[in-house]
This record gives structure tokens, sequence and C-alpha cells, in this order.
């Protein structure tokens, strides 16, 4: 029971800090490059897992046939997915750019099901339509106030960053998650790097205090941080149970965006929201009822 207690304490501390991630990065983006954000980020955060890995003195090598996974979570992942949802957070209120990030677990485990074979069940099928007329809620009645390209790009981040969750997967038994996240840092920086330098020639970053300290927030507490304790819940609970936490994320967003961005809550996105959140629990009890079966 005390260990159940301690994982739940793990994910609902990870759970507002991935929500927050939305918040710091729109202060972060007032002055930077969506890339840019996002090489100072790694930057910062792998640095700080490097330091963990080395205490934790589980670093194994790769075996060769399990590298194409890394460079998946890597590439499409760490590097197109997070632009990706960058790009979509400067574009849209960091309410709406986490809710349409919430359907992640959705999008998993249709793409589990297509390339992992795992059963899609009638449940599965309900929750997805349920999110599907969220989201219109919310996008239909928005009109021309919400950006389109910004949903695009949040949507590619999901899509992207559930088929480098599919990948790892392949993998994630056999080394220490804090191992493949600093190797997956280092993979997407090869990319980040060079894409972030030609970003600053045409939009050069105006450093200030809020800049610097939304970075180092972004890489040490929403990266590295976030990624240990998630990995740490999930050595104590199930990954269905972790999953069912998920949807708390929009929930976050929107609170600190009305608190802290005087975003303004209309009732589409709230009714949007909760279906969309309904979808993603029933998705992940339809999941845990295959399980105990």
């Amino acid at each position: 029971m005390m260990k159940n207690r301690i994982g739940y304490l793990y994910l609902v501390i990870t759970t507002f800090i991935l929500g927050s991630v939305y918040i710091a990065s729109k202060y972060a983006l007032e002055t930077m490059g969506p890339v840019t954000v996002l090489c100072v980020r790694y930057v910062v955060a792998g640095a700080a897992l490097c330091i963990l890995l080395k205490v934790r003195k589980t670093r194994r090598p790769i075996e060769r046939g399990h590298w194409k996974y890394i460079w998946i979570v890597g590439g499409l992942g760490y590097f197109v997915s997070i632009t990706c949802q960058l790009v979509g957070t400067k574009l849209l209120d960091a309410s709406l750019a986490s809710l349409i990030n919430g359907m992640n677990p959705i999008t998993i485990s249709l793409l589990a099901a297509i390339f992992l074979k795992e059963k899609i069940q009638k449940k599965h099928i309900v929750s997805i339509c349920i999110s599907i007329v969220g989201v219109y809620i919310i996008l239909g009645i928005g009109g021309g106030s919400i950006s389109m390209a910004g949903v695009l790009a949040s949507v590619c981040s999901v899509l992207l960053w559930s088929t480098a969750s599919v990948a790892i997967r392949k993998v994630s038994g056999g080394y220490d998650p804090v191992q493949i996240a600093l190797y997956g840092l280092g993979i997407a920086l090869i990319f980040t790097v060079p894409a972030a330098i030609v970003e600053s020639m045409g939009q050069p970053p105006v450093i200030n205090r809020t800049a610097v300290l939304s970075c180092i927030y972004l890489g040490v507490v929403g990266t590295a941080v976030a990624h240990t304790l998630w990995n740490m819940a999930l050595k104590l609970l199930d990954a269905s149970v972790c999953s069912m936490f998920y949807p708390l994320q929009p929930l976050t967003s929107s609170i600190l965006g009305v608190l802290l961005l005087h975003e303004v809550l209309t009732w589409n996105f709230v009714v949007g929201g909760v279906l969309i959140c309904v979808g993603v629990v029933v998705s992940v009890m339809e999941k845990r009822t295959a399980q105990k079966g």
C-alpha cells in the first residue's frame, strides 16, 4: 500500500511538471525561436541526466540491433515531435496545445495495435470517437481565432511522439530509462544544434532573465526530473495505472494558463476538454480490463 502511495505521489508531481512545461515554453518562446528553446532545453537536460546516470551507475552498452529504436526516439521523438509541440504551443494557447497532446495515450494504443499487434476492443473505438467529438467542439466553434497551423503542429507532435513511444517499447526492458532518455537527447542534439543555428540567423534570440530561467526549468525540471519521476513511478505501478494520470496534464496547463498567462477558458473548451479526458480515461480503462483478463 505504501509503495502504491509513493508511486501516486510521483505521478501527481510528474503530471504537474509536464503540464507546467507548456507555460514555461510560452515564456521562453516570447524571445526565442522554438528550435533554439529546444536546443537549450536539451543541453541543460543532457547535463543533468549525465550526472544522474553517473550517480546511478547503471549504464550498459547498447546492442547493435537496438540502436535503430534509439534513433527513432531521438530523431522523431525528441527532435521533430517536440519541435512541433513547441510550434503548436507558440501558435496556440498553452491550454489548447496541452489538451491536444493529452490524446497521446489513444494514438499510442492505435499504433501499438498496428505495429505491435495489440488488440483493439469496442471500448477503445468508443474512446476515440468521444475524443474526436471533443476536439471538434473546441476547433469547430473556435472559428478563425484558432491557428490551424498550430493545431496541425500539435497533432503531428502527438503522432510522432506516439511512434517513438511504440519504438521504445522494443528496448525499454533492457536499459535504464535514464540512459535511453540521455542517448535519445544526444541524437536529437545532432539535428537540433545546426537547426537552432540556422533559426537564430533569421530570428536572433533575445536572452533575458525570463528566457534563461524558463530554459533552465524546461531542461532540469521539465525534462530530467519529470522523466526520472515517471520512470520511478513505472517501477512501482502498472503502466496502465500510470497512463490514467496523463489526462490531468491539460487540466494543469489550463489552470496555470489562466493564473499566469491570463488565458480565457470558454465553455466550448471546457466541454471539449472534458470529452477528450473522458475518451483517454476510457481508453486506459479498457487496457486495464484487458490486462486483468
